[in-house]
Order: structure tokens, then C-alpha cells, then sequence
């Protein structure tokens, strides 16, 4: 054999050899995967445990005795059960057992457009009893999911928490007197209203040359421009990025502040905020006034304090009877507003008072007081 004829013969194999082998690698391409299958297959709660925010486990009860011969262990639980407990704690969390927690939520109270919540997640109690329902979905359920959209749930368990801790204030919310919807934030003159779920009345001073100020009424939803109405003292402030500037007068200023929620079943929702603003009495009004021996002193219209031989301050002042800080000028004037001192900056309220460990219209300052760049 040539090797003309030996080159042909190699050829015609090696080809032979690919046609072989190339459609067992094109039938590869041709393998469907298969995808794990979203539905639950655990629709029912091995164990509900609940517990205080710091860990400590809350004993559940079948009736509302709370007797001891009534205690139930956290496994001896049963679907579309009603189970009791009570505690000091202000804040607790749910945690079930037996299901992934992407097909669980929890909500507190049934109103209709209570959103669920991720399990383990802190519950603010409200004064009285509280309604605590814990849900398992056939399928993993929007991050929205409302009480009203009931369709998928495949168990359902209710827990009635009776909250018997003391409230430091006599403005707490009745837990019946509302439904289930909050302000997000709060804001006067640009400060920061601590919120408590527990409470709707909130009191606030001002010196007495302050005649208005700027209140911020933010909903506590995601989807707020879609479904909340806010209005302050009866004027609807929602396309106005939920602001009003209210006028005030010597004394107690009662401002309201109205929630108007609207679900997708034109179900409404509503809460009411009261903000009492104290307008500190007018002084009388003299140019020049003789400084006295050691305290706040008005000085041609502007607050001044004096040592106890009658000098101004200059410079930081902390005041021992209101626990602030004052920042006072060259000049001994109480300062106001934003500040540059020693290269960081500070922000002073109406009242001359420092701000700290808050944010002021998107600055944060620490507990110093100094801006954190």
C-alpha cells in the first residue's frame, strides 16, 4: 500500500471516529435540568416558641387564666390554635419551628391591612392584650402579604399576649383604640421626635421668640404614596412631602396628626396623633438690661448666661438644670442653627440646646454632637 493510499485510509477513520462521537456530545445539549419545586411541604408547626427581645422564653397557656395547671409546652400546639401568655417585656418575637421561615409570617393584629412579618422579628406590645397571629403559606408569600389575603394559608396559629409592664407615660395608645398603622417619623424644626408604637401624644417646648415651626409627618410604609393620607391640624400634607409649617402661640399648641390608610379592599385605617407644642411666655421687651449674678439673662433681645460674678459666658456651656449643651458666641449670644467649632460641626435647635446621637435633615452627629462625615 502507497502512502497516498495509507493517507486516505487515516483519514476516512478519524472521520468515522468524530461522527461517533459528536452526537453523543450534541445529545448532552439536549438534557432538560430540572428545578426544585417552590411549594411548601411542611404546612404545619413542629414547636412555637415565644420569647423575650433579650432571649428569656415566655410561658404558653390554653385559656387566659394563666394558671399553672393550664401551662403548655412550646411542641403541644395544634393547627388553627388560640394560645395565651403574658409578660413585663415591651418587646418579644415569635420563633416557629418545624417549617423554613420563608413560608412563615407573623402579624400583630388582624386588621385588615396589618402587614406579615419575618419570624424572629422584635414585637413592640401595646398596652392591654395583643393579638399575635403566626401563618404558614402553601408557597412562599409576597414580602407584603397583608391579614386580609388569606387564600394560600395553609395553618394558621394565634397567640392573645397580655402586656403587664408599667408605661412611664399616662399618653399610652389603648391597643383597642387603633388600628395597625404607625407614623414612620416624626420632625419639629428639623429635631427628631422619639416614637413609641405604645403612645399618640407627644409634648414638645419652644423658647418664646419661636412663633412656627416646620412639622414632618412620615407614614411607616413602603408603599406610602400609594396608599397613605397624612394631614396636619385637618390640611392634607401627602403631596407636600408630609410637611406644614404650623403657627404657635404663648402657651400649650395642640397640633393633630391624622393616618388615613386605604388597602387594596378599600378597607380603611385610621390613627391620630396629638403634638402639644409649649411656647414659653413672652419676656418683656427692654434694649438694654442690667446682667444679674449667674443665670439665663436677655441682652438686647438675645439670651446670654452669666457666671456667678455677672460676666457672660463665651464658647460651650453645659447647663446642669436641663442636662444640655448651649454653645455661646464671642459676644455671649446663645447660638442657633448649624455651628463651626474647632473643624466640626455642630447643630443647635430653636432653643439653643445641642443635638446628638440623631439625625438632622440627613447630617448624623454622634454623641458629641459633632457631625460624622
Amino acid at each position: 500500500m502507497n502512502k497516498n493510499v495509507k493517507r486516505i485510509v487515516a483519514i476516512a477513520l478519524a472521520l468515522g471516529t468524530v461522527s461517533v462521537v459528536a452526537p453523543a456530545t450534541n445529545a448532552n445539549l439536549l438534557i432538560t435540568k430540572a428545578y426544585a419545586s417552590d411549594e411548601n411541604t411542611d404546612t404545619t408547626l413542629d414547636e412555637l416558641k415565644l420569647e423575650t427581645s433579650d432571649g428569656s422564653n415566655i410561658r404558653l397557656y390554653d385559656d387566659s387564666s394563666y394558671d399553672s395547671d393550664n401551662k403548655i409546652d412550646s411542641t403541644d400546639i395544634s393547627d388553627d390554635g388560640e394560645y395565651y401568655a403574658k409578660t413585663t417585656s415591651k418587646k418579644i418575637r415569635v420563633n416557629p419551628e418545624g417549617v423554613s421561615s420563608k413560608y412563615v409570617k407573623v402579624f400583630k393584629g388582624t386588621s385588615s391591612s396589618t402587614k406579615g412579618k419575618s419570624e424572629g422579628n422584635d414585637i413592640d406590645l401595646s398596652s392591654g392584650k395583643n393579638t399575635i397571629v403566626v401563618r404558614v403559606y402553601n408557597n412562599k408569600p409576597d414580602t407584603d402579604v397583608k391579614y386580609s389575603e388569606k387564600d394560600d394559608v395553609a395553618s394558621e396559629y394565634t397567640i392573645v399576649v397580655k402586656y403587664t409592664g408599667s408605661d412611664s407615660s399616662s399618653t399610652s395608645d389603648d391597643s383597642n383604640s387603633y388600628d395597625d398603622i404607625y407614623l414612620d417619623s416624626l420632625t419639629v424644626g428639623g429635631q427628631d421626635i422619639t416614637l413609641d408604637k405604645s403612645k399618640v401624644v407627644y409634648n414638645y417646648n419652644v423658647a418664646n421668640n419661636v412663633d412656627s415651626v416646620a412639622i414632618k409627618a412620615k407614614p411607616d410604609d413602603s408603599d406610602a404614596d400609594n396608599n397613605y393620607d397624612v394631614s396636619i391640624n385637618g390640611t392634607d400634607v401627602k403631596d407636600d412631602s408630609y410637611k406644614k409649617t404650623v403657627s404657635l402661640t404663648t402657651g400649650v399648641n395642640e397640633v393633630k396628626i391624622k393616618l388615613d390608610y386605604t388597602d387594596d379592599n378599600d378597607d380603611d385605617s385610621t390613627r391620630t396623633y396629638t403634638l402639644n407644642i409649649t411656647r414659653a411666655a413672652a419676656t418683656v421687651a427692654i434694649p438694654v438690661v442690667t446682667k444679674k449674678a449667674e443665670g439665663w439673662v436677655i441682652v438686647n433681645g438675645r439670651w446670654q448666661y452669666n457666671d456667678s460674678v455677672g460676666n457672660s459666658l463665651k464658647q460651650w456651656f453645659h447647663d446642669r438644670n436641663s442636662g444640655k449643651w448651649y454653645f455661646l458666641g464671642d459676644d455671649g449670644n446663645m447660638q442657633t442653627g448649624w455651628i463651626l467649632n474647632n473643624g466640626s460641626y455642630y447643630f443647635l435647635y430653636d432653643n439653643g440646646s445641642m443635638a446628638s446621637n440623631t439625625t438632622i435633615n440627613g447630617y448624623k452627629v454622634n454623641s458629641s454632637g459633632a457631625w460624622i462625615r
